[in-house]
């Protein structure tokens, strides 16, 4: 086996084995999109890396049998600089030991990664193969975030509170959502899942904003006149780019007060927002949610199928230090 960089002569190869490792993940879960189904998808963005001396491929008798890159991402989850893999940017050909080749193309990246002062590295694995997630838990990663989808389906909802009000919010109930805004940015900051919030506090000129486009929808529970929880959604935000295809509505924020929990309040916001997907010819729902987060993964796994697992692993940044005197092997 030999190891190099993309050359324009490998982009072929590369881009027909993204093709048919997407094609494995969408027999296995048939509700994703078609999207990546289109070779020429892959063609144009994998002509992008040509000669980047970080994309390596692992080359077996003249033809591509693997290979991985990454993003940099400047301050990823901490303040160190990162890397991530997304799965149209790692792959292992049919016929090879993928534990063997995936490890193989992990030393080699991961080298060129941390001699970019990348310490952070993250890759994101479609669950249909489950060698494949396996062989990077071995390699020292461990579980982030979980993206998920479900078909547009009602929920069958025992024993509804018609005390509860639930609709589509308009600009004016936003002023009065600012402790669910917070609520649920304290909560995802907690322990035990750490989110880090890096943006503003400026929660109702934001949400007054994206409101105004079209397909931005917020759905809330009120009783009482009080806004106990929230929904929001869209067709322009979604996490993997598989899926990016019109057809998805993505759930990108959701959160109900502690102390109405257990009156099926997100199964109801999920089922009305469910309704106006169906009115708009969308195919399914997806959303993504920090596998710590104890109480979101409790809902999101009872109603949502998981699709793609992203994995982190952290490196002793320390080793730069060392970094000039190692070489591939």
């Amino acid at each position: 086996m030999e190891y190099t960089y993309l050359k324009n002569y490998h982009v072929k190869e590369v881009a027909n084995i993204i093709l048919a490792n997407y094609k494995k993940a969408r027999l296995a879960m048939p509700i994703l999109s078609d999207k990546y189904e289109n070779i020429e998808v892959h063609l144009k963005e994998i002509e992008k890396y040509v000669d980047n001396k970080n994309f390596v491929v692992a080359i077996d008798s003249g033809k591509v049998a693997g290979f991985i890159n990454g993003f940099i991402i400047n301050e990823f989850k901490g303040t160190a600089k990162g890397v991530l893999s997304i799965p149209s940017l790692h792959g292992v050909a049919d016929g090879y030991d993928k534990k063997y080749l995936y490890s193989e193309l992990y030393r080699r990246v991961s080298h060129l990664w941390v001699g970019l002062d990348c310490y952070t590295h993250g890759v994101m694995v479609y669950l249909n193969d489950k060698r494949v997630i396996d062989t990077w838990v071995m390699n020292g990663f461990g579980m982030l975030v979980v993206d998920a989808v479900r078909p547009l389906e009602k929920i069958d909802i025992p024993n509804i509170n018609n005390n509860i009000l639930i609709k589509k919010a308009d600009i004016r109930d936003i002023i009065n959502m600012e402790h669910l805004f917070k609520g649920i940015n304290k909560h995802l900051s907690s322990s035990p899942i750490y989110l880090y919030n890096s943006t503003s506090e400026n929660y109702i000129d934001e949400y007054r904003e994206w409101i105004k486009t079209e397909g931005n929808n917020l759905w809330i529970a009120e009783i009482n006149n009080k806004i106990i929880g929230y929904l929001k959604t869209n067709t322009t935000e979604i996490n993997m780019d598989e899926l990016d295809d019109n057809c998805t509505m993505g759930i990108n924020g959701a959160y109900v007060l502690p102390e109405y929990r257990g009156n099926h309040i997100m199964a109801r916001l999920l089922n009305i927002a469910t309704d106006w997907a169906i009115e708009n010819g969308l195919k399914r729902c997806a959303t993504d949610f920090e596998s710590a987060n104890i109480e979101g993964r409790g809902f999101w796994l009872k109603y949502f199928t998981p699709y793609c697992y992203s994995m982190i692993r952290r490196v002793d940044e320390r080793n730069h230090l060392n970094i000039s005197n190692q070489g591939n092997k």
